[in-house]
């Protein structure tokens, strides 16, 4: 069986594993190992951003105009009829700056990942993780599975989880992940039937079962995402297409803007739920992205803190194999704060929706008290 010896070994090579694996290629000199479950070619929810991800980026070593508008396209609108149906102007509960955009997923996360085996990192597509195993000395063998090549053994210093929500490798070792709420998210892609571009728009519209998230993308396409509670999904079957299409039907602002478009195929489900994990109780391991933090979409957290945590927990994990703690310890800390202030603001966000008071989805953001969190860090 074919083996690897590398320092750092990241499972997920979304953003948050691309961007740990470039800073580290780009800011140290470890070597490094990112193996993905998809060839890159699975749909990709697009999300809008605010211009500090070019910062971030430009930490990596990529340039702003690398991205044209086929991957990033300025969202040149931002609405939202939130707390009644009058459509104001609107900002994230998170806004540092002033404009937004919207990201072509796909492309995006395509890019990253073509950008780390440029620079000398090894990325692995089509490749899942079957077995983790720590040693003695703290390093860890991972045993994988490509889709064609068969199985191999990665082993390596450092083991990284940037898995998204479902923090898989966290669940292999045992490390529950705190869920917050039942946040699901139904959404398609749409296509203009006729040459008129779509108005470059980003639309939140509250309903009395939930919210609905609307967005402009490149290629004459757009998203539509409604937000509620998985066990009502379960309950009304919102993941129908006829009923999905009942709901949109039902709004106010966002059916005029989907008129004259098509959905590509039926819906797709994904999880949205507030969650936090805490892996400070193992050695040489941390999680990044959102399988350390998920947070709410309504916060515009997703990717930027996706970018900013991997590249944290990278220098982390550079500074623990030079047995040095002080990162690792400064990493959970700072995962602490962000996510005691985001739980107080997006509490106060949803309060702003006072119409659906007998509604279980509002009743259940309302009337509950911002949940608290502890942790000790460890190293």
């Amino acid at each position: 069986m074919q083996s690897i010896h590398t320092d750092i070994f990241i499972t997920g090579g979304g953003p948050a594993g691309t961007a740990a694996a470039l800073c580290l290629l780009t800011h140290t000199t470890c070597k490094v190992v990112v193996a993905e479950t998809s060839a890159y070619d699975n749909v990709r929810v697009g999300e809008h951003v605010d211009a500090s991800i070019f910062r971030l980026l430009e930490y990596l070593d990529i340039p702003r105009n690398t991205f044209d508008d086929t991957g990033i396209q300025e969202g040149y609108n931002s609405e939202a009829a939130w707390g009644s149906d009058r459509l104001v102007s609107r900002h994230s509960i998170y806004t540092a700056e002033g404009r937004s955009y919207q990201l072509d997923r796909h492309l995006f996360d395509s890019f990253l990942a073509t950008q780390v085996a440029a620079r000398g990192g090894q990325l692995f597509p089509r490749t899942r993780a079957l077995h983790y195993q720590q040693n003695a000395d703290s390093h860890w063998t991972i045993l994988l599975q490509h889709e064609t090549k068969g199985q191999f053994e990665v082993h390596a210093k450092f083991l990284m989880d940037a898995t998204g929500r479902q923090a898989q490798v966290c669940r292999h070792l045992g490390i529950p992940g705190k869920k917050y709420d039942q946040l699901t998210g139904i959404g398609a892609y749409l296509q203009s039937d006729t040459t008129h571009t779509p108005e470059q728009k980003i639309l939140l519209e509250t309903t009395a079962e939930g919210w609905w998230y609307y967005a402009a993308m490149p290629g004459n396409r757009m998203v539509a995402t409604f937000f509620t509670d998985s066990d009502l999904v379960k309950q009304h079957q919102w993941q129908q297409p006829d009923n999905w299409n009942r709901l949109l039907a039902s709004t106010k602002h966002l059916l005029p803007l989907t008129r004259g478009s098509h959905a590509y195929g039926k819906p797709w489900v994904r999880n949205a739920f507030t969650q936090m994990t805490d892996t400070s109780t193992i050695k040489n391991f941390l999680a990044a992205g959102d399988a350390a933090l998920s947070f709410d979409p309504i916060s515009s957290m997703g990717i930027g803190f996706a970018i900013s945590s991997a590249c944290h927990a990278a220098l982390a994990a550079n500074l623990q194999l030079q047995r040095d703690a002080a990162g690792i310890i400064s990493y959970h800390k700072d995962l602490q704060q962000h996510f005691q202030q985001y739980l107080q603001i997006k509490a106060a966000f949803y309060r702003k929706e006072q119409r659906w008071k007998t509604s279980a989805f509002w009743t259940r953001r309302t009337e509950r008290v911002a949940d608290t969190v502890s942790i000790v860090p460890g190293g």
